[in-house]
């Protein structure tokens, strides 16, 4: 009877320690991928305040008063053309900095061939904003309320800004390390492994990006009341 009782006292402590050391595994999981991701944004974020601040030495070296103080600034003086350049410059890029947020990411959560996550971060990207405002103008439901912007050249996006860019991005890199190995058929072998994320990608966001228009609403009119 001892004997017994000291065998089930083991099995439950090992039980115990086994469980712990699930959840201990799992926090570390958990650690581990939260350290990535804000590696990963780090890229853009360092892109984001530079032009942010390149953008704001030159709107105010721009500015009708200081042109008219400073007449070799004005966009028709040598000084005052280059100025004007790097601000449209500078402006351009700030726009695109849900792109930069969406690639970023997939290249830094992805666990290898990081170049092909990259690429399928941009393929979602666009996939994503294109499907959007191809529901938004499609007229078969009323988005006159929400908030809608061109990027990337698409008319008629709904406005997610960096969240957009962040949301595909970790997404892009999920399914990246999912279908990077995956084998097909011998058939169609042509679409497997790295040319197969792509595809799958494109395919999520195109869904993702019609039901987008539906998701963005609420979010964006419960954002504006705060």
């Amino acid at each position: 009877m001892l004997r017994s009782s000291r065998l089930h006292s083991y099995d439950r402590g090992h039980v115990r320690q086994g469980g712990n050391m699930g959840e201990k595994n799992q926090r570390g999981s958990v650690m581990d991928y939260l350290s990535k991701l804000g590696q990963s944004l780090m890229l853009p974020i360092a892109a984001l305040s530079a032009v942010g601040l390149l953008l704001g030495v030159m709107s105010a070296l721009t500015k009708d008063a200081v042109i008219a103080a400073v007449p070799a600034f004005a966009p028709t003086a040598p000084v005052g053309f280059v100025f004007a350049t790097i601000k449209a410059v500078a402006n351009a890029v700030y726009a695109q900095i849900p792109v930069l947020f969406a690639i970023c990411l997939a290249l830094g959560l992805a666990r290898k061939d990081k170049e092909i996550a990259a690429f399928a971060g941009f393929v979602g990207y666009y996939t994503f904003i294109a499907a959007g405002a191809a529901m938004v103008k499609s007229g078969l439901f009323d988005f006159s309320s929400l908030d809608t912007a061109t990027v990337l050249g698409v008319e008629g996006a709904p406005n997610m800004s960096a969240f957009g860019g962040i949301l595909v991005g970790c997404l892009a890199a999920a399914l990246h390390d999912r279908f990077i190995d995956t084998k097909l058929p011998v058939a169609i072998s042509f679409y497997g492994g790295k040319r197969s994320v792509a595809i799958v990608v494109f395919v999520a966001m195109l869904i993702l990006g019609i039901l987008s228009p539906f998701i963005w609403l609420p979010l964006s009119i419960a954002i504006m009341a705060l």
